[in-house]
């Protein structure tokens, strides 16, 4: 009754009606552009690339209020030998991101010797790109849940990164799609990252300008196989607000030309990640114009961050390159934000007063979990220890050392409690007694276990005193032991044996 009479006063009145309508338009407009804007404008994430990723790094990360790390997981270090697979560090990196509540963001490059005949000097595409594919499946299959993003290889555009070959757009839209499928395929809700390209103006056989590499990998169809496109920004010397690009150098506000050719494709609705962007107070002496002074470094890196927030709301996150200590005579050192020492340079202080206070740390601690058991070495990642070369089973030396005599893992425990814990690990060992294991520095009684010959997998426990842990960040060692020479050999050798599925129990 009452919708009837509702609306025969429309039609009685038919201005009235319109009216109606007009309003009812109205409200509906201002809440769609309400919505819209919630779904398009979201915070600006901060993230810092690390070089080798340790729990200092990532400490320092979290008290710079960066929500976010990226990390390069270099194939050729994870698979040296075709589908034999080394776990440890990017195991633990995963795990330390996870303790100090930041997301990590990981690129999958450098290709091992076996996928390419190129000297591993420079960073080849598999000859194979099924061997790519199944290298970047397994790792998504493996991080699960664990890691927001990847970044499908490293500034196509340069011929360094690919393989010393002229820089290919169309062969690199088929990686970009093999790895955005590989991807999909382990993790469907990770992200794909298309590589962030390197900023030149050259068009040669050493390096292709990536305005146009960017088109044409587009016209390859490369928009169906990423979710984000990298963008590597860097301005080599200029300031961020520079006007325009000179001949050698190009400008920060460069980015946005990149942008334009994403709309133009029809990639309006698809963010951008500044996943590398900084300024080098120590530049090579051949690139010495691009050099800043510390006090430059500072000022541009806070400025460029403005900008960002001010004109480019669709750059969702912004990296600065890079959080690592530098060594001597690293090409990357003068960009860090730390100093020679490790600690926190004028340019970190700087970020970190730019920033903010974006995350209560109370809130943030009270979210890390305990895990019982706690992982130390996965049942997958085997480490080997000793000199000698043998069969399988037997896995190859660790990192290819010769001899390999000891190995440090790290791993967090958030709580140790009041009682004390339990190590359990998988052993195989040749025969010989004084291999040991520590904890913190400290050995755990008595050492491992005399084992005979056959090559079998022994079950080996450990008490682990309460005392010997603490709260975040511990270490473990393995330490092998020299054997006494035998009849045929005047000189000491160094016993072999591994480790797997070693783990700290709460009983």
């Amino acid at each position: 009754m009452a919708s009837s009479s509702y609306t025969s006063r429309f039609r009685a009145n038919p201005a009235l009606g319109r009216l109606h309508a007009l309003r009812f338009t109205f409200y509906v407009l201002v809440v769609w552009l309400l919505v819209s804007c919630n779904q398009s404008v979201q915070p600006l994430r901060l993230a810092a690339h690390t070089l080798r990723a340790d729990d200092s790094s990532l400490a320092l990360a979290q008290a710079a209020e960066f929500d976010t790390v990226v990390q390069v997981f270099p194939w050729r270090e994870i698979e040296p030998t075709q589908n034999q697979f080394h776990w440890e560090v990017p195991d633990r990196v995963v795990a330390g991101a996870e303790y100090y509540g930041l997301d990590l963001v990981v690129r999958l490059d450098q290709h091992p010797a076996w996928v390419s005949s190129v000297d591993l000097a420079l960073n080849a595409p598999p000859e194979k790109l099924e061997d790519y594919h199944d290298f970047v499946q397994r790792v998504a299959s493996r991080y699960r849940g664990r890691i927001r993003a990847y970044i499908i290889w490293n500034e196509p555009n340069l011929a360094i990164e690919w393989g010393g070959q002229r820089p290919d757009p169309v062969a690199f839209t088929e990686l970009l799609r093999v790895g955005y499928q590989a991807v999909k395929a382990g993790d469907p809700q990770a992200l794909v990252v298309a590589a962030g390209l390197a900023p030149t103006n050259s068009n040669d056989t050493q390096a292709v300008d990536d305005r146009p590499f960017l088109q044409a990998m587009y016209r390859a169809g490369a928009g169906a196989y990423f979710d984000i496109l990298g963008a590597h920004p860097y301005s080599f010397g200029q300031a961020p607000d520079a006007p325009e690009s000179d001949r050698n150098h190009p400008a920060f506000r460069r980015l946005a030309e990149l942008r334009r050719i994403m709309v133009e494709h029809g990639d309006r609705h698809k963010p951008v990640w500044i996943t590398e962007m900084g300024w080098t107070i120590d530049p090579p002496p051949d690139q010495a114009d691009i050099g800043v002074s510390q006090e430059q470094q500072a000022t541009y890196l806070v400025e460029a961050l403005e900008l960002i927030r001010h004109e480019w709301p669709w750059v969702e996150l912004v990296t600065v390159w890079n959080l690592s200590r530098p060594t001597p005579g690293d090409p990357f050192g003068g960009y860090s934000l730390l100093d020679e020492t490790g600690r926190p340079s004028p340019s970190y202080t700087a970020w970190q007063q730019a920033v903010g206070r974006r995350v209560e740390r109370g809130a943030l601690t009270a979210e890390i979990k305990q895990h019982n058991p706690v992982s130390i070495l996965a049942s997958d990642a085997t480490v080997h220890l000793g000199d000698s070369n043998l069969q399988p089973p037997w896995w190859p030396l660790y990192g290819g050392r010769k001899p390999s005599l000891a190995w440090t893992g790290g791993f967090y425990v958030p709580d140790p409690g009041s009682t004390d814990w339990v190590l359990l690990l998988e052993l195989m060992q040749q025969n010989e007694v004084g291999a040991r294991v520590a904890v913190n520095g400290v050995p755990l009684s008595p050492n491992l276990p005399q084992q005979d010959f056959t090559r079998r997998w022994l079950t080996v426990r450990r008490a682990v005193p309460v005392s010997l842990l603490r709260p975040g960040y511990n270490e473990l060692t393995f330490t092998t032991v020299r054997l006494a020479p035998d009849v045929q050999h005047d000189e000491f050798v160094w016993d072999d044996f591994q480790v797997r599925n070693v783990r700290l129990v709460k009983e």
